[in-house]
């Protein structure tokens, strides 16, 4: 048997909502690891799922918010559930992940080591299920580039996500403090709002191996409606008119208060369309196809590889059997 692995340091926040089939392959995956660590599960679900829960073998703390009806209640669910964990690290966990374990371990440790930085990120794998077997896609973007500065953190790193980083309690809980006091009213204002602040707070550690496999796919409850997360803005550049002209106040403080260098909130909007919103749209069109060919070049060879030799080149064992994957 391989080596236990405790967490002592971090919390692993699981965001529920449905999809009860997900949580239960969930629950298996973590069973199967031999690890020690703390899971605090989120429920906004129609109904509660604690009887399923209640087979994980870690320690849990198990809370049902409420259904996440809009937006409000679902930023509440995340706000009380970041203070109900108990670490000060904390990685968030859709029930739809696979993640891996030995080496959120590895990131855990330096960023107890290292005060100076903010979070650590490693790759995510996304992959979807067929008949109940695994099936490998591709990467998602995991491109970063890392300075001492947060000038040229932020400036060489416009698409930078933190969702899938582990990050130190503080930062999240700040984030979500804002989004519910200033009334934000889309996904992609917290979204800001945590990527800004991890970014500012310190410098990321990136690490070039998988820690998390992500299922990517329509979930049931989104396929008539699609998710109230996704439904604010129809595209970046609409968000953006959005964010800057009724979150001015939001805005102003964010500057303030985390000592960014734009302390003008003009000149940091100037700055955030030139080398966010507009920037990303010349290289998409100027260069579209040269991302085709990229795109295409990736899909072919992702296609064409003999899936157990993916499994060995990115050390999947750590996360999955062999068996479990798609041939």
């Amino acid at each position: 048997m391989t080596r236990r692995i405790e967490f002592k340091h971090t919390s692993f926040l699981v965001l529920v909502k449905d999809e009860e089939d997900f949580s239960k392959k969930l629950i298996n995956h973590i069973n199967k690891q031999n690890i020690k660590a703390e899971f605090v599960i989120a429920d906004g679900g129609k109904k509660k799922q604690k009887d399923i829960f209640d087979k994980l073998i870690q320690k849990k703390k198990y809370y049902y918010f409420g259904e996440d009806k809009n937006l409000l209640n679902f930023f509440n669910k995340n706000l009380k559930a970041v203070n109900k964990c108990s670490k000060k690290f904390i990685f968030y966990c859709d029930q739809d992940d696979l993640l891996n374990f030995e080496a959120i371990k590895r990131h855990e440790e330096f960023l107890f080591k290292n005060p100076d930085y903010s979070a650590t990120k490693g790759i995510m794998y996304n992959f979807k299920y067929i008949n109940n077997k695994i099936s490998l896609l591709r990467k998602d973007y995991n491109d970063y580039h890392d300075f001492k500065s947060f000038f040229l953190r932020y400036f060489f790193n416009p698409n930078f996500r933190a969702y899938y980083c582990l990050h130190r309690k503080k930062n999240l809980k700040k984030s979500w403090v804002l989004a519910i006091n200033h009334k934000v009213k889309d996904i992609r204002a917290t979204s800001f709002l945590i990527n800004i602040i991890a970014l500012n707070a310190g410098r990321i550690k990136f690490y070039s191996e998988i820690s998390v496999l992500r299922w990517d796919g329509t979930k049931k409850r989104d396929k008539n409606t699609g998710h109230f997360t996704n439904q604010a803005h129809k595209n970046r550049y609409e968000w953006f008119k959005y964010f800057f002209s009724e979150q001015k106040i939001l805005i102003k403080r964010l500057l303030k208060n985390e000592k960014i260098f734009f302390k003008n909130f003009y000149v940091f909007k100037f700055y955030f369309f030139v080398f966010d919103i507009l920037m990303n749209r010349i290289i998409r069109h100027n260069y579209i196809s040269i991302f085709r060919k990229i795109f295409k070049k990736i899909f072919i060879n992702t296609q064409n590889k003999n899936p157990t030799k993916i499994y060995k080149e990115l050390n999947l064992k750590q996360i999955i059997d062999e068996d479990k994957i798609l041939k």
